[in-house]
């Protein structure tokens, strides 16, 4: 008996000193940050000089901040695309290749994974070349197609950056999410469906009554994955438009960084930077209950 309390401390030992260096890092490079952003929102601090202690200070600013208010609403709109065009869309197409044209996968599943694979600085880049109003290959497209009442500084115009902004995050982010439905659908039982077959079930039928419900734990994850991704968004946006045209595309995280490397307010930006993690903390949580109500992913 003595034996094998012994081998279980000694098992426990190892575990931990393998463990050890995550906790480690995770205490470094996530816990620390934290906590000192939390402490720096209390101040008021220009990078070099003494911080002055503000209290509550940053955080009633924050409250009564109309841009703040206004990118924070334009990141829910980003994470409400997500869901739409990235996560429900993606698994739309992670069934047509599992299912209608198998022979095919591999090669559109390339496809939808090259943005993934390229960095988000060259994606900005690309696409501030395609918005280009002179030059650029989304007006070309309208004026070959004869409609050049459809032609517009994309970037530049305050009605059309910001849902040009989400155009490119959904091209870009798309072909993640169509590789992790893909591996979600190939694990249900093809008998499930031979069945659903026998009874007259077509497409629609199967996709929405039997791959949704047994694809539901890839579900969530793909929508915490895309809600956390869209409420901290920030080199797409600043490589594109930087925020503008007059904060017409501010998200936070830009918001947040032109507080702090523009006008060198890092206690404001430590609050606003705070308060983001707080809320996509909470929007994850409460997108994760709301799905685990509704039954997606069928265990509880």
């Amino acid at each position: 008996m003595s034996t094998n309390k012994g081998f279980a401390n000694s098992h426990n030992r190892a575990a931990l000193l393998f463990l050890s260096p995550a906790f480690l890092l995770i205490a470094a490079f996530v816990a620390y940050p934290v906590v000192y952003a939390g402490w720096l929102s209390l101040f008021s601090w220009d990078g070099a000089s003494a911080p002055v202690f503000q209290g509550a200070g940053n955080f009633v600013r924050l409250a009564g901040d109309p841009i703040f208010w206004r990118a924070l609403g334009r990141n829910l709109l980003v994470a409400l695309s997500a869901m739409v065009f990235q996560v429900f869309l993606a698994l739309c197409i992670a069934y047509c290749l599992v299912r209608i044209v198998p022979a095919f996968s591999r090669i559109f599943l390339f496809f939808y994974l090259v943005p993934v694979m390229v960095s988000e600085i060259c994606i900005g880049l690309l696409w501030r070349f395609m918005y280009n109003p002179y030059f650029g290959l989304v007006n070309a497209a309208f004026g070959a197609l004869g409609l050049d009442g459809l032609k517009r500084g994309w970037l530049g115009e305050s009605g059309t950056a910001f849902s040009a902004v989400v155009v490119v995050m959904s091209f870009t982010y798309l072909g993640l999410y169509v590789l992790l439905f893909v591996a979600a659908v190939r694990s249900v039982p093809e008998s499930v469906y031979e069945a659903a077959e026998i009874d007259g079930a077509g497409h629609f039928t199967k996709f929405f009554s039997i791959t949704i419900p047994m694809v539901g734990d890839a579900v969530r994850a793909n929508s915490l994955l895309a809600i956390i991704g869209s409420l901290k968004t920030f080199s797409l946006v600043f490589v594109l438009t930087n925020g503008g045209p007059n904060h017409a595309s501010e998200v936070v995280s830009t918001y947040l960084y032109k507080m702090g490397f523009g006008s060198f307010e890092m206690g404001y930006a430590a609050t606003i930077g705070f308060t983001q993690m707080l809320l996509t903390a909470v929007g994850a949580w409460l997108v994760f209950r709301y799905l685990k109500r509704a039954g997606v992913g069928g265990r509880t």
